[in-house]
Order: C-alpha cells, then sequence, then structure tokens
C-alpha cells in the first residue's frame, strides 16, 4: 500500500503515522520498519527498503519524509515513479511530506489514480479550526484523565494558536497540573500558558525527545534569544533524560505502576515511556552522560555553554535511519 500524506497539520501526520507503526510489535519493527530522510537519503536506499522482504512479520513499513520534496532531478522522479508502480504488495510506501507535492510531477499523477482505485491513500492534513479544533483539543484533554471546558479551549488557541504539537504539550501540561479527574478552565490556562518562556521550554523539550530536530533546533535558538539560562535547559534535558531511562528500564509494566516507580503523575510517566521508544538504551544512556558531562564543563568554565546545548540537540535531536 502507497501512502501520500501533506499539509500544514504536523501533528495529525505523525499521529496517523505513530498508528501505522504501532501495528508492529516491537521485535517485528526493528527488522521491518524504516525511516529516511528525503534530504540525505538517495533513491536506491529507499527502493532497498522497500524490495526487501519482511522479517519475522507479514509486512514492511518503509517511511519517507520530503522525498518529493527533494527529488530535483528528472532521474530522482522517474526512479520513484517506477518504484511507485511495482511496490511490492508485502510493503507499505508513506512519503510524508511537508508541503503539498506538485500535481503536475507525473509520479504524483500516478500516485492519485492509484488512489482512485484504492491502491493508494493521499491524505491532506489542514490545520483544524472553529468546532473541529476545540471538540479534538477536549478529546486530547480526556485522553489525558482530565476535562476542557470550551472557553478555556478558546483562551488556549487565543494564546497559541492551532498548531497541533503546541496544543498537544499545552493541554499535557495543565492535564498534569490539574490531575485526574481535574478540569482545566482559564484561570489554569491563564496560570501556566501565560509564561512563555516556560511554554517554549515544553515545547523544546519535546521536539528533542520526539526527536524532531528541526523543530528542537528551532527551540533551542528561541530560548536563548528570550535569554533563557542555559543551565535551566540543560536541567530540563537532564530531568527528562532520567525519566526515559527509568522508563526504558522499567519496561513493560501498567502506566499506574509505571508512575509510581518514577514518583509521576500518570501522563508524565506515560509520556516518558512514549519518547524512550525514540532512544535506543545506549542513546539515552549517552545522552545522560553527555548532558552530566555539559553540566561540569559549564560549570567549571572549559565550554561555551550555548554551543554546547546546540551540540547536544544536533547530535541527539534526529532519529538515525535505521533497518
Amino acid at each position: 500500500m502507497l501512502y501520500l500524506f501533506f499539509g500544514p497539520d504536523d501533528y495529525t501526520r505523525q499521529a496517523t503515522i505513530n498508528a501505522l507503526k504501532a501495528a508492529f510489535p516491537p521485535d517485528a519493527a526493528a527488522f521491518n520498519v524504516v525511516v529516511l530522510h528525503g534530504k540525505s537519503a538517495k533513491l536506491n536506499d529507499v527502493r532497498t527498503a522497500c524490495e526487501a522482504y519482511p522479517v519475522f512479520h507479514d509486512r514492511r513499513l518503509v517511511i519517507v519524509h520530503d522525498l518529493l520534496k527533494n527529488a530535483k532531478s528528472a532521474d530522482v522522479r522517474d526512479g520513484l515513479k517506477a518504484l511507485v508502480q511495482r511496490l511490492p504488495n508485502t510493503t507499505d510506501l508513506v512519503l510524508n511530506e511537508s508541503d503539498a507535492p506538485d500535481s503536475r510531477l507525473s509520479v504524483v499523477k500516478d500516485i492519485q489514480n492509484l488512489a482512485k482505485s484504492k491502491q493508494a491513500e493521499l491524505r491532506e492534513f489542514k490545520l483544524r479550526e472553529g468546532n473541529a479544533l476545540i471538540g479534538w483539543m477536549q478529546q486530547e484533554a480526556q485522553a489525558n484523565g482530565v476535562q476542557l471546558r470550551p472557553d478555556a479551549a478558546q483562551h488556549l488557541v487565543d494564546y497559541v494558536g492551532s498548531d497541533g504539537w503546541m496544543l498537544h504539550n499545552e493541554i499535557a501540561k495543565l492535564a498534569a497540573y490539574v490531575g485526574e479527574p481535574g478540569t482545566i478552565g482559564v484561570h489554569e490556562v491563564d496560570l501556566l500558558v501565560a509564561d512563555e518562556t516556560e511554554t517554549n521550554l515544553f515545547n523544546f523539550i519535546d521536539a528533542l525527545c520526539a526527536r524532531r530536530g528541526a523543530a528542537a533546533v528551532q527551540g533551542l535558538n528561541g530560548l536563548l534569544a528570550d535569554d533563557a539560562a542555559p543551565l535551566y535547559i540543560l536541567t530540563m534535558i537532564a530531568r527528562q533524560a532520567r525519566l526515559m531511562l527509568a522508563a526504558q528500564s522499567a519496561g513493560k509494566v501498567a502506566p499506574d505502576e509505571l508512575a509510581k516507580l518514577l514518583g509521576q503523575k500518570p501522563f508524565v510517566a506515560r509520556k516518558a515511556a512514549e519518547q524512550a521508544r525514540n532512544f535506543s538504551p545506549t542513546e539515552l544512556r549517552l545522552l545522560h552522560e553527555r548532558v552530566v558531562q555539559i553540566d561540569h564543563s559549564i560549570k567549571t568554565g572549559k565550554i561555551d555553554a550555548e554551543g554546547a546545548l546546540a551540540s547536544l540537540v544536533g547530535d541527539f535531536g534526529f532519529a538515525p535511519s535505521r533497518k
């Protein structure tokens, strides 16, 4: 099956892709889920990933970010067109595009024709508006065990806009504050969201731990431009790294049990467990060691704090392409 996802609602696009990935048990995912980036991957890398046979599973999932956007040459576009036309039945290929693809391209026309015959899914992810946005926000709150009043939802949109990642993070922060089974009102939004630096820090940590590198780099640059203290930023990274390590070490335990083990609220524990899946045990250990090393070097004046943070984000914020 071929999927072409595009549009400005990056949050829902990624959630849809995550649902496809979740269909693979962890052991099978290690062999059969491949994530590539069109900016660095060659067409042959995509072809090889698609044509490989599944291992310990009946399907493979190949996700390529911005392949069409970066397919500049006619040879690459022609090669992609050929791949689309003979995609193996055992492979699901997801073309995840941040921008709308050029409908004049032959390969895009082929995908449109395949979608008409139900051999492909072409889906545009538009930003939600009005009642649809408020309803989605309330569902997000309910998923965190709390209620969100409609007036508070609109107040939150007035503060941060309609970006899915921003709203997801803010609702998570508000839910952690009111606790289950609390209710988020206008007062709580004013109390927690008005501090823009804290909001930006929360979003930066989330982007880093989700390994959304570009967003993490942008978030760090914004924090430093707003004069956020580098050591405070590092402290928050260290805290989340410890939570992810603990969640990963705990293995498969019930959310409530994990919350007790971590000494955190259930949502915080669930979030740490989700983020930990983006790192191998070795990567998490190296991240924590690196944070400790940077902390010591900053305090002893051995390195530039902002440069060290930028290097840390560059090394750990981008997920490596793995087969």
